[in-house]
Protein backbone atom coordinates (compact mmCIF):
# COMPACT_ATOMS: atom_id res chain seq x y z
CA UNK A 1 0.00 0.00 0.00
CA UNK A 2 2.84 2.34 0.89
CA UNK A 3 4.59 1.70 -2.43
CA UNK A 4 1.39 2.51 -4.33
CA UNK A 5 0.93 5.76 -2.43
CA UNK A 6 4.56 6.64 -3.06
CA UNK A 7 4.11 5.97 -6.79
CA UNK A 8 1.01 8.20 -6.89
CA UNK A 9 2.93 10.88 -5.02
CA UNK A 10 5.83 10.72 -7.48
CA UNK A 11 3.43 10.90 -10.43
CA UNK A 12 2.28 14.27 -9.07
CA UNK A 13 5.88 15.47 -9.14
CA UNK A 14 8.43 15.84 -11.92
CA UNK A 15 5.67 16.06 -14.55
CA UNK A 16 6.51 19.47 -16.01
CA UNK A 17 8.44 19.35 -19.28
CA UNK A 18 8.75 23.12 -19.15
CA UNK A 19 9.37 25.56 -16.32
CA UNK A 20 9.84 29.31 -16.59
CA UNK A 21 11.80 31.21 -13.95
CA UNK A 22 12.02 35.00 -13.69
CA UNK A 23 15.04 37.13 -12.89
CA UNK A 24 14.33 39.99 -10.48
CA UNK A 25 16.05 42.73 -8.54
CA UNK A 26 14.70 41.93 -5.09
CA UNK A 27 14.07 38.63 -3.34
CA UNK A 28 10.67 38.20 -1.70
CA UNK A 29 9.91 36.01 1.30
CA UNK A 30 6.58 35.30 3.03
CA UNK A 31 5.81 38.40 5.06
CA UNK A 32 7.48 40.82 2.71
CA UNK A 33 10.72 41.53 0.83
CA UNK A 34 14.15 41.07 2.33
CA UNK A 35 15.62 44.00 4.20
CA UNK A 36 17.21 46.76 2.13
CA UNK A 37 20.44 46.38 4.11
CA UNK A 38 21.48 43.64 1.69
CA UNK A 39 23.60 44.57 -1.29
CA UNK A 40 21.99 44.65 -4.72
CA UNK A 41 23.65 41.43 -5.84
CA UNK A 42 22.62 39.60 -2.66
CA UNK A 43 19.02 40.64 -3.24
CA UNK A 44 18.88 39.46 -6.83
CA UNK A 45 16.40 36.65 -7.41
CA UNK A 46 15.78 33.84 -9.89
CA UNK A 47 12.50 32.10 -9.23
CA UNK A 48 8.73 32.18 -9.56
CA UNK A 49 6.20 35.00 -9.40
CA UNK A 50 4.38 35.48 -6.13
CA UNK A 51 0.68 34.85 -6.92
CA UNK A 52 -1.08 38.10 -7.78
CA UNK A 53 2.10 40.15 -8.26
CA UNK A 54 4.09 40.90 -11.41
CA UNK A 55 7.06 42.40 -9.54
CA UNK A 56 7.58 39.99 -6.62
CA UNK A 57 9.58 36.78 -6.99
CA UNK A 58 10.29 33.86 -4.70
CA UNK A 59 13.79 32.48 -5.15
CA UNK A 60 13.82 28.82 -6.27
CA UNK A 61 16.85 26.56 -5.98
CA UNK A 62 15.08 23.29 -6.77
CA UNK A 63 11.71 22.70 -8.40
CA UNK A 64 9.97 19.38 -7.71
CA UNK A 65 7.88 19.72 -10.87
CA UNK A 66 10.78 19.49 -13.32
CA UNK A 67 13.31 16.81 -14.20
CA UNK A 68 16.54 16.17 -12.34
CA UNK A 69 18.74 17.38 -15.25
CA UNK A 70 16.74 20.61 -15.29
CA UNK A 71 17.29 21.05 -11.56
CA UNK A 72 21.02 20.51 -12.00
CA UNK A 73 21.11 23.31 -14.56
CA UNK A 74 19.02 25.57 -12.33
CA UNK A 75 21.36 24.89 -9.40
CA UNK A 76 24.46 25.64 -11.49
CA UNK A 77 23.03 28.94 -12.71
CA UNK A 78 21.95 29.94 -9.20
CA UNK A 79 25.49 29.32 -7.95
CA UNK A 80 27.16 31.74 -10.33
CA UNK A 81 24.91 34.31 -12.01
CA UNK A 82 25.05 36.79 -9.11
CA UNK A 83 28.86 36.96 -9.27
CA UNK A 84 29.66 40.69 -9.71
CA UNK A 85 32.59 39.79 -11.95
CA UNK A 86 30.18 38.45 -14.59
CA UNK A 87 28.43 41.79 -14.94
CA UNK A 88 24.96 40.24 -15.15
CA UNK A 89 22.03 42.35 -14.05
CA UNK A 90 18.39 41.20 -13.76
CA UNK A 91 15.67 43.10 -15.56
CA UNK A 92 13.77 45.60 -13.40
CA UNK A 93 10.06 45.55 -14.28
CA UNK A 94 9.64 49.09 -12.93
CA UNK A 95 12.60 50.96 -14.45
CA UNK A 96 12.79 48.62 -17.49
CA UNK A 97 16.56 48.48 -17.09
CA UNK A 98 18.65 45.33 -16.87
CA UNK A 99 19.63 42.36 -19.02
CA UNK A 100 18.34 38.99 -17.75
CA UNK A 101 14.57 38.52 -17.98
CA UNK A 102 13.68 34.82 -17.90
CA UNK A 103 15.19 31.36 -17.75
CA UNK A 104 13.12 28.69 -19.48
CA UNK A 105 13.99 25.00 -19.09
CA UNK A 106 12.38 22.42 -21.40
CA UNK A 107 12.89 18.68 -21.02
CA UNK A 108 12.58 16.07 -23.75
CA UNK A 109 13.69 12.56 -24.71
CA UNK A 110 15.84 11.32 -27.54
CA UNK A 111 13.57 9.40 -29.91
CA UNK A 112 16.08 6.59 -30.49
CA UNK A 113 17.58 6.12 -27.03
CA UNK A 114 14.96 7.50 -24.66
CA UNK A 115 17.71 9.43 -22.89
CA UNK A 116 16.94 12.93 -21.61
CA UNK A 117 17.41 16.09 -23.63
CA UNK A 118 17.22 19.59 -22.23
CA UNK A 119 16.74 23.02 -23.75
CA UNK A 120 17.94 26.10 -21.87
CA UNK A 121 16.47 29.38 -23.07
CA UNK A 122 17.83 32.65 -21.73
CA UNK A 123 15.41 35.50 -22.41
CA UNK A 124 17.23 38.84 -22.37
CA UNK A 125 16.46 42.47 -23.13
CA UNK A 126 19.25 42.70 -25.72
CA UNK A 127 21.70 40.50 -27.60
CA UNK A 128 24.98 40.33 -25.68
CA UNK A 129 26.31 36.78 -26.08
CA UNK A 130 29.56 37.69 -24.36
CA UNK A 131 27.63 38.20 -21.11
CA UNK A 132 25.96 34.80 -21.38
CA UNK A 133 29.15 32.95 -22.35
CA UNK A 134 30.21 32.16 -18.72
CA UNK A 135 26.77 30.68 -18.00
CA UNK A 136 26.85 28.61 -21.20
CA UNK A 137 30.29 27.28 -20.31
CA UNK A 138 29.03 26.44 -16.83
CA UNK A 139 25.95 24.47 -17.83
CA UNK A 140 26.94 22.83 -21.14
CA UNK A 141 28.99 20.05 -19.44
CA UNK A 142 25.97 19.21 -17.28
CA UNK A 143 23.83 18.74 -20.37
CA UNK A 144 26.43 16.87 -22.39
CA UNK A 145 27.05 14.24 -19.73
CA UNK A 146 23.46 13.01 -20.10
CA UNK A 147 24.13 10.83 -23.14
CA UNK A 148 27.79 10.39 -24.11
CA UNK A 149 27.15 7.09 -25.97
CA UNK A 150 24.20 5.36 -27.58
CA UNK A 151 23.42 2.05 -29.21
CA UNK A 152 22.17 1.94 -32.78
CA UNK A 153 19.35 -0.29 -34.02
CA UNK A 154 22.01 -2.68 -35.33
CA UNK A 155 23.52 -3.01 -31.87
CA UNK A 156 26.53 -0.87 -32.64
CA UNK A 157 27.87 1.31 -29.87
CA UNK A 158 28.97 4.73 -31.01
CA UNK A 159 29.90 8.01 -29.43
CA UNK A 160 27.23 10.67 -29.68
CA UNK A 161 28.18 14.11 -30.82
CA UNK A 162 27.83 15.99 -27.56
CA UNK A 163 26.17 18.97 -29.15
CA UNK A 164 23.45 16.69 -30.57
CA UNK A 165 21.93 16.38 -27.09
CA UNK A 166 22.25 20.00 -26.03
CA UNK A 167 20.19 23.08 -26.82
CA UNK A 168 21.07 26.46 -25.34
CA UNK A 169 19.32 29.39 -26.97
CA UNK A 170 18.86 33.10 -26.39
CA UNK A 171 15.56 34.83 -27.09
CA UNK A 172 15.87 38.61 -27.24
CA UNK A 173 12.77 40.46 -26.07
CA UNK A 174 13.33 44.22 -26.31
CA UNK A 175 9.78 45.13 -25.24
CA UNK A 176 8.88 46.08 -21.68
CA UNK A 177 6.82 42.91 -21.43
CA UNK A 178 8.31 39.94 -19.64
CA UNK A 179 7.35 37.13 -22.02
CA UNK A 180 9.54 34.26 -23.16
CA UNK A 181 8.86 34.85 -26.86
CA UNK A 182 11.47 37.18 -28.29
CA UNK A 183 11.75 39.08 -31.55
CA UNK A 184 14.97 37.26 -32.36
CA UNK A 185 16.42 33.90 -31.38
CA UNK A 186 20.08 32.89 -31.32
CA UNK A 187 21.64 29.46 -30.84
CA UNK A 188 24.36 29.71 -28.20
CA UNK A 189 25.31 26.04 -28.06
CA UNK A 190 24.14 22.83 -29.69
CA UNK A 191 20.93 22.49 -31.67
CA UNK A 192 17.78 24.58 -31.98
CA UNK A 193 15.25 21.92 -30.91
CA UNK A 194 14.73 18.99 -28.58
CA UNK A 195 12.48 15.98 -29.16
CA UNK A 196 9.61 14.29 -27.32
CA UNK A 197 7.38 11.32 -28.11
CA UNK A 198 3.60 11.34 -27.83
CA UNK A 199 1.01 8.82 -29.06
CA UNK A 200 3.70 6.94 -30.95
CA UNK A 201 4.91 10.02 -32.83
CA UNK A 202 8.11 12.04 -32.49
CA UNK A 203 7.93 15.82 -32.10
CA UNK A 204 10.67 18.41 -32.39
CA UNK A 205 10.13 21.29 -29.98
CA UNK A 206 11.66 24.73 -30.36
CA UNK A 207 11.98 27.40 -27.69
CA UNK A 208 8.86 29.34 -28.68
CA UNK A 209 6.50 26.57 -29.71
CA UNK A 210 3.67 25.24 -27.54
CA UNK A 211 3.87 21.67 -26.31
CA UNK A 212 2.04 19.92 -23.50
CA UNK A 213 3.98 20.24 -20.25
CA UNK A 214 2.78 16.90 -18.89
CA UNK A 215 3.26 14.15 -21.49
CA UNK A 216 1.92 11.37 -19.26
CA UNK A 217 -1.43 13.12 -19.00
CA UNK A 218 -1.18 14.37 -22.59
CA UNK A 219 -1.39 10.71 -23.62
CA UNK A 220 -4.68 10.53 -21.71
CA UNK A 221 -5.91 13.83 -23.16
CA UNK A 222 -5.12 12.98 -26.76
CA UNK A 223 -6.54 9.48 -26.37
CA UNK A 224 -9.78 11.06 -25.20
CA UNK A 225 -9.80 13.42 -28.18
CA UNK A 226 -9.31 10.47 -30.52
CA UNK A 227 -12.14 8.62 -28.77
CA UNK A 228 -14.49 11.59 -29.17
CA UNK A 229 -13.46 12.10 -32.80
CA UNK A 230 -14.50 8.51 -33.54
CA UNK A 231 -12.89 8.59 -36.98
CA UNK A 232 -13.87 5.74 -39.29
CA UNK A 233 -10.28 5.03 -40.23
CA UNK A 234 -11.06 4.59 -43.91
CA UNK A 235 -9.35 7.84 -44.93
CA UNK A 236 -12.60 9.55 -45.90
CA UNK A 237 -12.76 12.29 -43.25
CA UNK A 238 -11.32 15.81 -43.01
CA UNK A 239 -9.99 17.16 -39.71
CA UNK A 240 -9.78 20.92 -39.15
CA UNK A 241 -7.36 21.58 -36.28
CA UNK A 242 -7.66 25.17 -35.06
CA UNK A 243 -5.15 26.67 -32.59
CA UNK A 244 -3.01 23.68 -33.63
CA UNK A 245 0.29 24.72 -32.05
CA UNK A 246 3.00 22.31 -33.18
CA UNK A 247 0.36 20.07 -34.74
CA UNK A 248 0.33 17.40 -32.06
CA UNK A 249 -3.44 16.77 -32.01
CA UNK A 250 -3.89 16.90 -35.77
CA UNK A 251 -0.91 14.65 -36.46
CA UNK A 252 -2.12 12.00 -34.01
CA UNK A 253 -5.47 11.97 -35.83
CA UNK A 254 -3.96 12.03 -39.32
CA UNK A 255 -3.43 8.27 -39.33
CA UNK A 256 -7.19 7.75 -39.61
CA UNK A 257 -8.15 10.88 -41.58
CA UNK A 258 -8.25 11.80 -45.24
CA UNK A 259 -6.50 15.10 -44.53
CA UNK A 260 -5.73 17.36 -41.57
CA UNK A 261 -5.72 21.16 -41.84
CA UNK A 262 -4.12 23.07 -38.98
CA UNK A 263 -4.32 26.78 -38.25
CA UNK A 264 -2.10 28.68 -35.80
CA UNK A 265 -0.98 32.28 -35.21
CA UNK A 266 2.62 31.56 -34.07
CA UNK A 267 4.92 31.22 -37.13
CA UNK A 268 7.49 29.12 -35.27
CA UNK A 269 4.79 26.68 -34.16
CA UNK A 270 3.62 26.25 -37.77
CA UNK A 271 7.21 25.65 -38.83
CA UNK A 272 7.51 23.01 -36.12
CA UNK A 273 4.20 21.40 -37.15
CA UNK A 274 5.37 21.07 -40.75
CA UNK A 275 8.70 19.67 -39.64
CA UNK A 276 6.97 17.20 -37.30
CA UNK A 277 4.73 16.00 -40.12
CA UNK A 278 7.81 15.36 -42.24
CA UNK A 279 9.65 13.74 -39.34
CA UNK A 280 6.80 11.24 -38.89
CA UNK A 281 6.31 10.76 -42.64
CA UNK A 282 2.76 12.11 -42.48
CA UNK A 283 1.80 13.50 -45.87
CA UNK A 284 -1.90 14.24 -45.35
CA UNK A 285 -1.49 17.27 -43.10
CA UNK A 286 -1.36 20.96 -44.07
CA UNK A 287 -0.55 23.74 -41.60
CA UNK A 288 -1.34 27.41 -42.18
CA UNK A 289 -0.19 30.43 -40.18
CA UNK A 290 -2.78 33.09 -39.31
CA UNK A 291 -4.59 34.86 -36.47
CA UNK A 292 -7.94 33.23 -35.75
CA UNK A 293 -9.03 36.29 -33.80
CA UNK A 294 -8.81 38.43 -36.94
CA UNK A 295 -10.62 36.31 -39.50
CA UNK A 296 -12.74 37.89 -42.22
CA UNK A 297 -15.05 36.70 -45.00
CA UNK A 298 -12.02 35.29 -46.81
CA UNK A 299 -11.07 32.98 -43.95
CA UNK A 300 -10.27 29.50 -45.21
CA UNK A 301 -8.97 30.49 -48.62
CA UNK A 302 -5.42 29.67 -47.58
CA UNK A 303 -6.36 26.01 -47.35
CA UNK A 304 -6.18 23.68 -50.36
CA UNK A 305 -9.68 23.07 -51.68
CA UNK A 306 -11.23 25.62 -49.29
CA UNK A 307 -14.71 24.94 -50.61
CA UNK A 308 -14.64 21.58 -48.92
CA UNK A 309 -13.85 23.15 -45.56
CA UNK A 310 -16.03 26.24 -45.74
CA UNK A 311 -18.89 24.88 -47.84
CA UNK A 312 -19.54 21.79 -45.77
CA UNK A 313 -22.79 21.25 -47.69
CA UNK A 314 -20.94 19.15 -50.28
CA UNK A 315 -19.88 16.66 -47.65
CA UNK A 316 -22.90 17.02 -45.43
CA UNK A 317 -25.16 15.79 -48.22
CA UNK A 318 -23.13 12.67 -48.89
CA UNK A 319 -21.49 11.86 -45.56
CA UNK A 320 -22.81 13.67 -42.50
CA UNK A 321 -19.71 13.00 -40.42
CA UNK A 322 -16.93 13.64 -42.89
CA UNK A 323 -15.84 17.00 -41.47
CA UNK A 324 -14.66 16.99 -37.88
CA UNK A 325 -13.28 20.05 -36.11
CA UNK A 326 -10.84 20.08 -33.22
CA UNK A 327 -10.47 23.37 -31.33
CA UNK A 328 -7.79 24.12 -28.80
CA UNK A 329 -8.27 27.84 -28.08
CA UNK A 330 -6.08 29.85 -25.75
CA UNK A 331 -7.23 30.94 -22.30
CA UNK A 332 -9.40 33.89 -23.44
CA UNK A 333 -11.44 31.44 -25.50
CA UNK A 334 -12.67 31.94 -29.04
CA UNK A 335 -13.28 35.32 -30.65
CA UNK A 336 -16.88 36.06 -31.62
CA UNK A 337 -15.85 36.22 -35.29
CA UNK A 338 -14.66 32.63 -35.08
CA UNK A 339 -17.80 31.50 -33.25
CA UNK A 340 -19.98 33.03 -35.96
CA UNK A 341 -17.86 31.30 -38.60
CA UNK A 342 -18.27 27.93 -36.89
CA UNK A 343 -22.03 28.35 -36.62
CA UNK A 344 -22.11 29.21 -40.31
CA UNK A 345 -19.83 26.30 -41.22
CA UNK A 346 -21.95 23.81 -39.25
CA UNK A 347 -19.40 21.05 -38.97
CA UNK A 348 -21.25 17.93 -37.80
CA UNK A 349 -18.99 17.46 -34.81
CA UNK A 350 -16.80 19.76 -32.73
CA UNK A 351 -14.31 18.68 -30.12
CA UNK A 352 -13.57 21.66 -27.90
CA UNK A 353 -10.52 21.41 -25.64
CA UNK A 354 -10.11 24.18 -23.08
CA UNK A 355 -7.86 24.99 -20.14
CA UNK A 356 -10.24 27.71 -18.89
CA UNK A 357 -13.59 26.37 -17.64
CA UNK A 358 -15.12 29.87 -17.54
CA UNK A 359 -14.48 30.72 -21.20
CA UNK A 360 -15.25 27.13 -22.14
CA UNK A 361 -18.73 27.43 -20.61
CA UNK A 362 -19.25 30.77 -22.33
CA UNK A 363 -18.25 29.49 -25.78
CA UNK A 364 -20.29 26.31 -25.42
CA UNK A 365 -23.30 28.42 -24.50
CA UNK A 366 -22.86 30.48 -27.68
CA UNK A 367 -22.48 27.37 -29.85
CA UNK A 368 -25.42 25.56 -28.29
CA UNK A 369 -27.89 28.32 -27.40
CA UNK A 370 -26.73 31.34 -29.38
CA UNK A 371 -26.94 34.95 -28.19
CA UNK A 372 -29.50 37.68 -28.81
CA UNK A 373 -26.86 40.31 -28.03
CA UNK A 374 -24.53 38.97 -30.74
CA UNK A 375 -27.36 38.02 -33.10
CA UNK A 376 -26.34 34.37 -33.36
CA UNK A 377 -28.39 31.19 -33.16
CA UNK A 378 -26.86 28.09 -31.64
CA UNK A 379 -27.02 24.82 -33.54
CA UNK A 380 -25.02 22.35 -31.43
CA UNK A 381 -25.73 20.02 -28.53
CA UNK A 382 -23.20 19.13 -25.84
CA UNK A 383 -23.00 15.33 -25.87
CA UNK A 384 -19.99 14.55 -23.67
CA UNK A 385 -17.59 16.40 -21.38
CA UNK A 386 -14.67 15.13 -19.38
CA UNK A 387 -12.01 17.01 -17.36
CA UNK A 388 -8.37 15.88 -17.45
CA UNK A 389 -5.98 16.72 -14.62
CA UNK A 390 -2.97 18.01 -16.52
CA UNK A 391 -1.52 19.99 -13.61
CA UNK A 392 -1.44 17.99 -10.35
CA UNK A 393 -1.56 19.96 -7.09
CA UNK A 394 -3.12 22.97 -8.85
CA UNK A 395 -6.75 24.01 -9.47
CA UNK A 396 -6.19 23.98 -13.26
CA UNK A 397 -7.73 21.36 -15.54
CA UNK A 398 -8.31 20.68 -19.22
CA UNK A 399 -11.88 20.06 -20.41
CA UNK A 400 -12.61 17.92 -23.47
CA UNK A 401 -16.08 18.60 -24.86
CA UNK A 402 -17.94 16.85 -27.66
CA UNK A 403 -20.53 18.90 -29.56
CA UNK A 404 -22.78 17.49 -32.25
CA UNK A 405 -24.86 19.39 -34.75
CA UNK A 406 -28.59 19.14 -34.21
Amino acid sequence: MISILRLLYLLMLFFALQMEFSFGTKTWLPGGPLQDKQSDAAGYVLGLHVPGFFDKFLNINKCLLQSEPANKVLKAIQECWRDPNLGLCPYDVHSHAGFLKLLMLRSGRDVNTGLPELMVNFVTSSYKPELLKPLVEKISPILEVAAPIEQSQKGEIREVEERDKVSIVNNVNTSVGNTSVGEDEYILHGKSTITETLRGLAFEISANSFFQTNTRQAEVLYGLIEEYADLKGDGSEIVLDLFCGTGTIGLTLARKARHVYGYEVVPQAISDARRNAKLNEIHNATFVQGDLNKIDVNFGKDFPKPDIIISGDVYLSSSPSCIRSVFYPNRPGMHMKLIKYLLKLQSPRIIYVSCNPATCARDLDYLCHGSVEHNIKGCYKLKRLRPVDMFPNTPHIECVCLLELH
